[in-house]
């Protein structure tokens, strides 16, 4: 469910305790945190300011929990990162959670147990695309690894949108939230390998319109109020379960192979995800015939949105998509980085597991290999 902030002092009072207000260290100055603060001091509720630090680690969630002890409502407000972290310390606060998630196993894949939440959650997002708000996964690092947990008891209870939390976000922020919600609507589509249905088409349709948000935005660099509402929108309807409607688990697999490649090379999720989207593209259309009109419908609908132009080839048009809305190249890899990326993503993600199933060593040193880098056309040629 998400409303709008104005509903902060209904969902703070009653009860006794603290409401805890748990935000990014960095975001002080945010207006939407402000509106956050004023209404909840307005509601004369206790309020327990819990300022969080470059968030990152189940050791941060760990310790954020034990700071949230002793209050009855958490409302979280941040980006991506301060909500899971936010997500997981509450996770954690249960003790067979917190002996499930730190316990030593291969994968990254972690399976939590559904089990009530100590505390009710409401989520105030300030950055567009991560869906965080509504989803029930958390991303976190633990042992050297960036693993991720799974679990319903992991979703807010609200989702709290107002335009104001995302005002003064950079263009590159903008241009990458867009991506994001994005690649998060067509990966099911391009990554399915049955006939075409009314579900690939169903989201299709929100993919295009941000597509064509994303034009206007990228030419400016800044977001109107209202462009930054639908976003917020838009993102949250990926999270609708009619988008995995009869679609297999893990059809996203680039995911798992960007989420290795941005921790070992120490870059943004973003960075990595776009720029392995046209390797990954061409992967997937050279694979099968089904493969190939997957992403060529799909490549079809969001290059009819977009007004500049671009080739129509999927993966050449995708590259220089990213070229045209300025999203930076990633490093170049070594190929001490590349063996290292793919040993790590067989050992979380495949040899067995069903997240990279259909991928072998060889895919993942080809798809890295013509990674997007300093030119959309570089391809860095692997043994």
């Amino acid at each position: 469910m998400h409303r709008g902030l104005d509903v902060l002092p209904e969902l703070a009072t009653g009860g006794g305790g603290p409401v805890a207000l748990a935000h990014d260290a960095a975001l002080d100055s945010n207006p939407g945190l402000a509106e956050c603060r004023r209404l909840l001091a307005d509601s004369g509720v206790e309020v327990r300011p819990l300022p969080v630090h470059r968030p990152r680690t189940l050791a941060d969630a760990e310790l954020l929990a034990g700071r949230l002890a002793g209050t009855r409502l958490v409302v979280a407000v941040g980006g991506g990162s301060l909500l899971d972290t936010v997500k997981l310390a509450l996770a954690v606060a249960d003790p067979l959670t917190a002996r499930i998630v730190s316990a030593p196993q291969r994968g990254g894949w972690v399976i939590g147990p559904d089990r009530p939440r100590p505390l009710p959650l409401v989520a105030v997002p300030t950055t567009l695309g991560t869906a965080a708000e509504a989803s029930n996964i958390v991303s976190f690092v633990h042992r050297g690894q960036k693993r991720a947990l799974t679990s319903l008891a992991l979703q807010p209870d609200v989702a709290l949108l107002d335009a104001r939390c995302t005002e003064g976000l950079s263009g590159q922020l903008l241009v990458e939230g867009c991506l994001e919600i994005i690649l998060r609507s067509v990966g099911p589509v391009v990554g399915s390998e049955g006939p075409w249905t009314d579900t690939d088409e169903h989201a299709l349709r929100p993919a295009a319109r941000v597509a064509g948000v994303l034009s206007g935005i990228s030419g400016t660099g800044t977001a109107t109020a209202g462009q930054r509402a639908e976003l917020a929108d838009l993102s949250l309807a990926t999270q609708r379960v009619e988008l995995l409607r009869d679609r297999m688990p893990f059809t996203v697999k680039v995911w798992f192979l960007a989420n290795n490649l941005s921790h070992h090379l120490g870059v943004r999720k973003m960075t990595a995800l776009a720029n392995l989207v046209p390797a990954y593209w061409s992967h997937l259309a050279d694979r099968t015939a089904v493969g190939a009109q997957r992403v060529g419908r799909t490549w079809s609908a969001l290059r009819a949105a977009t007004p500049a132009a671009v080739p129509a080839d999927p993966a050449e048009g995708f590259a220089a998509w990213l070229d045209l809305l300025g999203v930076a190249p990633a490093p170049l890899p070594s190929d001490v980085d590349i063996e290292a990326v793919v040993r790590s993503c067989l050992r979380m993600w495949g040899g067995g597991l069903p997240m990279l199933a259909g991928l072998d060593a060889e895919d993942l040193r080809r798809m890295l290999g013509q990674l997007r880098i300093a030119h959309s056309d570089s391809r860095v040629p692997r043994g």
